[in-house]
């Protein structure tokens, strides 16, 4: 940053240097993170990029502000006021620049000098880029609407957007081109979080947003129906439509009886697996259980991407996995699983498990670590048990007898919570709890030993959304006394068996 009445060199415009014709060009310092969108080709038969004045304008932007280190890059995930009006200027001197020097270079105008509210039309302008840079564009009216879940862009002219228990539905908003579209997304990866844009030697990014919220961009040669330099980006909406087990109750999402349960669950420290399909909510449920962690604990949670937002916790650090390039080892879900077991954790919260995580994980919960918590895909309890399993074996140690591995499942997880989602006639989508299941800690021939405490009970012949869930009358005699003794004010009889 510079000082106050310092000002930069300005960096020279895109236009005044050769533009890069190979993919090793784009990817030198100080390049911008772009390609060249399908287009006429030259006598050697490269690929000439059309001229877009505006496209010029905003790379020469993007160019002055990174070398001119004119923003911070906390700027890029969260401007200010003082960041927009410096983008903002900085946009008005780089089409001044290009408007000036477009004659003399046979290049089309990007404001027609002729019109009468040329000052108009450049801060019309300006906005634009300052709204690509630090913005979002023409998506920018989705990514501010809390009732949007997922915003799906298949190419540059074809976007969708899903809102809460609605179904997807293409929208009348488009980038202006597959090269903008890069340049756009790139310049988001490059300063969010510290990732990387994606290019052809790197035609994929995972990426995690400053409220939480994931983006996954793929690109031409791995999506074969788009034209040369297609990107699909599937961002998904962090909505926090629900802080803690009331809010729960309020959506239907769980009874008052089943919320009081969990809440006693979580203060009793139990270790609780969240099943359930794609896009059932398993780490929105996650974080709700979390909101009844005691602030006082020391909580450490491990992801692949970022998703958990645990502000409320004091005491909370994130683990997060590292991918494996040039000169990097890669970090895993397992071995962090391991650092933190070094971190005199109180609680461990496991994201969406997949593999050898599975056994460091259960292992740190089989030798003292109370109260962890992770999420799997499964659609019931029986097979969220079974695919605990699976990941333990996929996980490397297939020397254990498959007595020892189901056994060590049912003397680790106490509680399997699972999750579902239901198409209501009006075509929305609504998430529900199905089951709550006690794991007795044993194990009868094949089957890990489990009891339905809670579950989602429907008349013969209605549909299942009809249904409810049900406290099924079962008692965790295991459990009662813990229950009860490490949650203040709770008791079986009056609050779980008195409601029924």
């Amino acid at each position: 940053m510079f000082r106050k009445n310092e000002k930069p060199a300005p960096a020279i415009p895109a236009w005044d240097n050769k533009a890069p014709t190979k993919e090793a060009d784009l990817r030198q310092p100080g390049a911008v993170a772009a390609f060249a969108a399908v287009s006429p080709t030259g006598a050697n038969g490269q690929v000439i990029r059309e001229i877009d004045p505006f496209d010029m304008v905003l790379e020469a932007v993007k160019n002055e502000l990174k070398t001119g280190r004119r923003l911070a890059p906390s700027a890029y995930d969260n401007p200010t006021d003082d960041d927009y009006s410096v983008v903002m200027q900085c946009a008005r001197e780089q089409i001044a620049i290009y408007n000036s020097s477009a004659p003399s270079r046979d290049l089309p105008l990007l404001v027609d000098t002729a019109q009468t509210e040329v000052g108009a039309e450049v801060e019309r302008l300006a906005k634009r880029v300052t709204e690509d840079v630090l913005g979002w564009g023409p998506i920018a009216p989705f990514m501010e609407d809390p009732s949007v879940e997922e915003i799906f862009i298949n190419g540059h002219n074809s976007i969708f957007v899903q809102k809460a228990g609605s179904l997807p539905e293409k929208v009348k908003v488009a980038f202006r081109s597959a090269y903008s579209l890069r340049l756009f997304i790139n310049n988001k990866l490059d300063y969010g979080s510290g990732g990387r844009g994606v290019s052809r030697m790197t035609p994929w990014r995972d990426h995690r947003l400053r409220d939480g919220s994931r983006v996954h961009v793929i690109m031409d040669p791995l999506v074969s129906n788009m034209s040369y330099g297609g990107i699909a980006i599937t961002i998904r909406r962090f909505r926090s439509v629900a802080r803690g087990l009331p809010d729960m109750v309020k959506l239907g999402s769980i009874t008052n009886q089943s919320a009081i349960f969990l809440r006693a669950a979580v203060k009793a420290q139990l270790n609780i697996a969240v099943s359930g399909g794609t896009g059932t909510g398993k780490t929105t449920f996650l974080q709700v259980l979390s909101s009844e962690i005691d602030p006082y604990d020391r909580v450490i949670t491990v992801e692949d991407t970022p998703e958990l937002q645990l502000g409320h916790l004091p005491n909370w650090v994130a683990l997060v996995t590292r991918e494996k390039s040039e000169g990097v080892e890669a970090v895993t879900m397992a071995d962090n699983v391991r650092h933190c077991l070094r971190m005199r954790p109180k609680r461990i919260i496991l994201g969406e498990a997949r593999g050898a995580e599975m056994i460091a994980i259960l292992e740190a919960m089989n030798t003292g670590h109370e109260g962890c918590m992770f999420t799997v895909h499964a659609d019931d309890a029986y097979r969220t048990l079974q695919r605990i399993e699976t990941l333990y074996l996929k996980g490397g140690m297939g020397n254990v007898p498959m007595l020892a591995i189901r056994r060590e499942i049912a003397q680790a997880v106490q509680l399997v919570v699972n999750l579902g989602v239901f198409r209501m006639p009006d075509g929305r989508d609504v998430r529900r709890v199905k089951e709550i299941n006690f794991v007795t800690g044993g194990v009868e021939g094949e089957l890990i030993t489990h009891e339905p405490i809670f579950q989602w009970t429907y008349e013969r012949g209605k549909p299942e959304y009809t249904g409810r869930l049900e406290y099924t009358n079962a008692v965790p005699s295991a459990l009662l006394r813990r229950l009860e003794d490490r949650t203040p004010g709770f008791s079986w009889r009056r609050d779980i068996d008195g409601l029924s």
